[in-house]
């Protein structure tokens, strides 16, 4: 009987620190965009936004999807009207599991995206060691979608018009 309760709570407390996308914002209305806030925002939380110019919705919606698989995440959930798609990252060297939800909305003239990736509430010899580099990575690929270039720019407007370095994609 002590093992089976021994057992009970160690399972607990295993899964306990685990990622789930309950830990998201269910949709873009939940989602701060304009916190200001960016990078490691909690104990394994990171954040990062950026602004697509001159797309829609539904282009945002289906980049963001493409994003999230050239992070090789698998997708969740993904609803268009409440602006967000969902993923899951199984097992890295570093990470238990990793979720992340992006987030977007129709302003000005384009979409401003909002990505938040959560890692588990591990605890190791070097504390939390989620990387960060999930929110960029999810952002790169959907840049890539959309054929834009430039990371790390809060702004993506005009990269589209730059030209590709020869002998690189379809002629």
């Amino acid at each position: 009987m002590n093992l089976l309760r021994t057992l009970c709570v160690v399972t607990a407390c295993i899964t306990s620190g685990c990622a789930s996308t309950s830990m998201l914002p269910k949709s873009a209305a939940e989602a701060d965009f304009d916190s200001g806030v960016e990078g490691k925002t909690g104990w394994s939380k990171y954040q990062e936004t950026a602004r697509f110019d001159g797309i829609t919705t539904e282009q945002a919606f289906n980049a963001a999807k493409i994003g999230l698989g050239a992070a090789d995440f698998a997708l969740v959930s993904a609803n268009r009207d409440l602006g967000v798609v969902m993923g899951q990252h199984g097992m890295t060297m570093h990470d238990w599991n990793i979720v992340a939800g992006v987030y977007f909305r129709e302003r000005m003239g384009g979409c401003d995206v909002k990505v938040i990736a959560e890692g588990s509430k591990d605890i190791g010899f070097s504390g939390d060691a989620t990387s960060g580099g999930w929110t960029g990575r999810i952002l790169n690929g959907m840049r890539s979608a959309l054929g834009r270039n430039g990371a790390g720019s809060t702004t993506d407007s005009g990269a589209a018009a730059a030209p590709k370095p020869a002998g690189q994609g379809k002629q």
